[in-house]
């Protein structure tokens, strides 16, 4: 096959222009409509209505970490099938990839529902912003089953390095979001209501290109027939989706942690964090893009035990990224006051935001390197290593650091805690990736001759 040619023997730039370069697209145009979100609401001039969206932002990574638990863990295990030539496993994975993510889906939803008046406690709103944080989550988790299914098919769809279907799909469901959002922000006043339903009818639209570009595929399966719930493939899947999962799941803890810091310098400083959020993530997301397009080319060279190839596609790649995040963080720093004002025209929300967004850009160049890394662990089945890569970043360091900085420093201390813990996290994953590397060279040696 094509695909599977380009990730035995394409060159790093071409894996990059191939399969990193679409999901750069489709990780540039989710940021946009991420964007989209608060440009609308920011435009209206409603602080409590943008503090809102930002409450309520640990509840959609929460969701993004159950795609992602099926979706990295489908694409990883069907890349590493499809190097071994076991493609009876590919059926079964992808097939246990589709139902699991509806499952998952129907349940989180539901928890949701049930569970909204402890939610929203959790959350840290407060008497202007519960109502508006509500109406967002309720029709999130309605959407909940098409938002998980739509992003693990994403996800899988990749592992034979189709990223032209994905690319489509998330293209598609990304630009009808945007085009939504002022109809039913701006024109039919529906507010932080109107911003989830955007975003869930967009997913669905996602859904059911990715359900037919997945059904053209002969090496993948949508047939409940091929549905196994099997230890070797069931807790194979999610073993090796676990660790982005995790990492997705305590960001959504860490970010309720640090929403409830801020609440208590003002609505203002949440409605900024908000703008200076958005307007930074651009960055990361690339680079995130950059290593997440080559990983069924990573997996595949390590299911063939192809280590020359491994290596040079991890070195390479991360070099790139390295490169990438540390010019655009420099053109972002020039211009943040234009990103930041691009959102709101509140002389107090541009002037923290400002600020605010320093403290991301800070830490953007180590990305590069911290992404590649738990690109690497997860890509080569390390999920121990990779788990405890993707926690670092996302909790486990920056938990701590969170709250000694903010004791220590006050809002400053939350504003920079994200660039301490980046460095932090960088230098513990390539410990990890070098003794991780050292394994797999001793594993792979030929047996020593007398």
């Amino acid at each position: 096959m094509k695909n599977e040619k380009l990730m035995r023997e394409g060159s790093v730039a071409e894996l990059l222009l191939k399969m990193s370069l679409p999901v750069i697209l489709v990780m540039t145009v989710t940021v946009l409509y991420n964007m989209a979100d608060v440009f609308f609401i920011g435009r209206c001039g409603d602080r409590f209505q943008l503090a809102a969206i930002s409450l309520a932002g640990p509840v959609f990574s929460a969701i993004s970490a159950f795609n992602t638990l099926i979706g990295f863990g489908g694409c990883t295990a069907c890349s590493i099938a499809l190097g071994e030539g076991r493609g009876d496993l590919v059926k079964k994975y992808s097939s246990f990839a589709l139902y699991a993510s509806l499952g998952l889906g129907v349940i989180l939803g539901a928890a949701i529902l049930c569970g909204m008046e402890p939610l929203l406690g959790m959350l840290g709103t407060n008497a202007e912003t519960a109502a508006y944080t509500a109406e967002y989550l309720r029709i999130l988790a309605i959407g909940a089953p098409f938002l998980i299914t739509g992003g693990g098919l994403g996800n899988t769809v990749r592992a034979d390095g189709d990223v032209k279907s994905a690319m489509i799909a998330s293209l598609t469901g990304t630009v009808l979001n945007i085009a939504l959002d002022p109809l039913f922000i701006a024109v039919f006043h529906w507010g932080c209501a109107g911003a989830a339903l955007a975003t869930v009818i967009g997913n669905i639209v996602s859904m059911l290109l990715l359900l037919r570009a997945v059904s053209k595929k002969t090496n993948f399966s949508l047939s409940p027939k091929d549905l196994s719930l099997r230890k070797d493939v069931s807790l194979h899947v999610l073993g090796l989706g676990l660790p982005m999962a995790s990492s997705t799941l305590l960001m959504s803890f860490s970010s309720a942690i640090s929403n409830r810091l801020t609440v208590s310098y003002g609505n203002v400083a949440v409605a900024s964090r908000s703008v200076a959020g958005k307007s930074a993530m651009l960055i990361p997301m690339i680079v995130m893009g950059i290593c997440m397009g080559v990983q069924p080319a990573i997996s595949y060279a390590y299911g063939r035990r192809d280590l020359v190839r491994l290596r040079r596609i991890s070195l390479g790649v991360g070099a790139f990224g390295v490169s990438a995040a540390a010019l655009m963080s420099a053109a972002f720093f020039f211009f943040r006051e234009g990103f930041v004002s691009a959102f709101s025209h509140d002389a107090e929300i541009i002037s923290l935001g400002k600020h605010m967004m320093l403290g991301t850009l800070l830490a953007v160049p180590f990305e590069g390197v911290y992404h590649m890394c738990s690109t690497y662990l997860q890509a080569t089945g390390k999920v121990a290593y990779a788990t405890l890569t993707s926690l670092l970043q996302k909790g486990l360091v920056f938990v701590p650091v969170l709250l000694i900085m903010e004791r220590l420093f006050r809002l400053d201390g939350i504003v920079f805690a994200n660039a301490v813990t980046t460095v932090i996290s960088t230098a513990i994953a390539l410990l990890l990736c070098r003794s991780w590397s050292r394994q797999i060279a001793r594993q792979t040696q030929p047996p020593h001759r007398q």
